[in-house]
């Protein structure tokens, strides 16, 4: 049977420029699905004594519906007139085959009131969902409007279907498309790190990517770091304090996801070597090799600088110091 539409209301058009705002301005990370009624153009008053799952199967140009990578949908909207009483709820479909569709996430339904309507919601995503809403049962809602093109099809089924549910596409629809709109954040990107190094005291870090929108967490290896967004392509981190030495993968966390970063920072130091027994010319070697500094040197009794050989050494071996630590050597023969 084909399901036919309400009475058509004529939207009380916002400006174009109020349009895209509304459609995701909080973050250019942000990837915008689906579109708003534009101005000026008749929106159907949608009103049927069953509930329906509808999702957009197809768009003919602009925004498409459906998540082009995995994210989170962090709002939706919709745009609706005057009529009272509206409501109308957002759902998430998952394609499982030619006609087959999987309930991956819902918000709502919500009241409506006339003009623009944002709902903040936290919904995981993976490339390929579909941006859908559901109507309730005898309740109007300005759910879609007419575009004319034939590569506009809305697919729908009767039933409100809960998410974890499947169901087969009962009928479709061309030359319209649904009213809602809907703001994606794609998980976050590192390209790089600068620098690539520093002491195991602590160091300050740029780390360079994309999507760095509601960055939640960044860590040098299980470690947290203290950061500040600079903005949505860079992050400047503190590298907490280490007590190793050694490379160590830089994580940022958003609420899309997180990424690891694909080079290492380098926690870099002082090693100190055992020097017992070396004259000083190995000793300075050692001490060099390790990242570390000469200092003091002590010579007793008659000891030279080729003559003598290390008996004391402070600090003591194994200790991990700030790189260039001074180590000190007393000689003797």
């Amino acid at each position: 049977m084909k399901r036919r539409w309400g009475v058509r209301a004529t939207l009380v058009a916002l400006c174009g420029m109020s349009i895209l705002l509304a459609m995701g301005s909080a973050a250019s990370a942000q990837v915008t699905l689906g579109q708003l009624s534009p101005s000026g153009t008749s929106t159907f008053n949608c009103e049927y004594v069953q509930a329906y799952d509808e999702l957009q199967t197809s768009v003919a140009s602009g925004n498409s519906y459906v998540a082009p990578s995995a994210g989170v949908i962090t709002s939706w909207s919709t745009q609706v007139g005057s009529t009272p009483g509206q409501m109308l709820g957002m759902k998430v479909y998952r394609p499982l085959g030619p006609g087959a569709y999987l309930v991956v996430g819902q918000d709502g339904a919500h009241a409506l009131a006339s003009g623009l309507n944002t709902f903040t919601v936290n919904i995981p995503v993976q490339a390929g969902d579909i941006l859908g809403i559901f109507l309730l049962p005898n309740v109007p809602s300005d759910c879609g409007f007419e575009t004319g093109l034939e590569g506009d099809v809305i697919g729908f089924q009767e039933g409100n279907h809960a998410p974890g549910s499947s169901f087969s596409l009962q009928e479709t629809e061309s030359k319209n498309r649904l009213n809602i709109s809907a703001s994606l954040l794609p998980p976050p990107k590192i390209s790089s790190i600068t620098p690539a190094e520093g002491s195991i005291k602590g160091a300050a870090v740029v780390i360079a990517g994309s999507n760095f929108a509601s960055v939640s967490g960044v860590s040098f290896g299980s470690v947290p770091a203290t950061f500040t967004v600079d903005s949505e392509g860079q992050i400047t981190a503190a590298a907490p304090p280490s007590t190793t030495l050694g490379a160590v993968p830089v994580t940022v966390t958003t609420a899309a996801g997180s990424a690891i970063s694909p080079q290492t920072f380098v926690y870099q130091g002082c090693k100190v070597p055992k020097l017992k027994g070396k004259k000083l010319k190995a000793a300075k070697k050692a001490i060099r090799k390790g990242g570390c500094g000469v200092g003091k040197v002590k010579k007793l009794h008659d000891a030279t600088a080729k003559t003598g050989k290390v008996t004391k050494q402070g600090p003591k071996p194994g200790k991990i110091l700030a790189p260039g630590a001074k180590i000190k050597v007393v000689l003797d023969d």
